[in-house]
């Protein structure tokens, strides 16, 4: 065998060596994936943040849709006690008025601010997906007339911008 012949044997092995090792690396899950780095480091949560979007989604007298990520699916992205809106003909502040005061009479000519106490979240709870491309936000609206506690629940992308929202009872997010 001449040296030529010899080198590139040698390369060869060596390469194969080195294969061989990263193969059994990757096999005894010695090793970490991108995804599975970046979720155990997911950015905190900015809860001040969290509830003025919330807020403004329900308090403001625009309702133009600012933090909602595809304000023309809202009827397949809201869910008023475990049922889609879109399945239902009355509009979202009478299915929720509804809801919130247990009638199944709504009253369509009332907002928000007349069935909740304007701008008071409570037990605003937050947390990741696992996928770390979202995170669901948890709480309650306290009924004006009452003082009981009303349950949501909104779906948020990375940019804080709402994908899905439930009020009610029977809320799966």
């Amino acid at each position: 065998m001449n040296k030529k012949s010899a080198l590139t044997l040698g390369a060869i092995g060596g390469v194969l060596v080195i294969l061989i090792l990263i193969i059994a690396f990757v096999v005894t899950g010695q090793h970490k994936t991108g995804t599975q780095s970046s979720s155990s480091k997911l950015p905190k949560i900015n809860q001040t943040k969290v509830m003025k979007r919330i807020d403004y989604e329900i308090f403001s007298m625009n309702n133009d849709g600012r933090y909602t990520e595809n304000v023309d699916n809202e009827d397949n992205t809201t869910f008023i006690d475990g049922e889609k809106f879109g399945d239902r003909q009355a509009s979202i502040t009478a299915m929720i008025y509804a809801s919130a005061l247990h009638t199944d009479v709504p009253n369509s000519g009332m907002g928000y601010g007349e069935i909740f106490k304007e701008h008071e979240i409570e037990s605003l709870t937050t947390k990741w997906e696992k996928d770390g491309n979202s995170f669901v936000a948890k709480g309650y609206f306290v009924v004006k007339d009452t003082g009981k506690k009303y349950p949501f629940a909104f779906e948020f992308n990375a940019d804080y911008m709402i994908l899905q929202e439930w009020y009610g009872k029977d809320i799966k997010i």
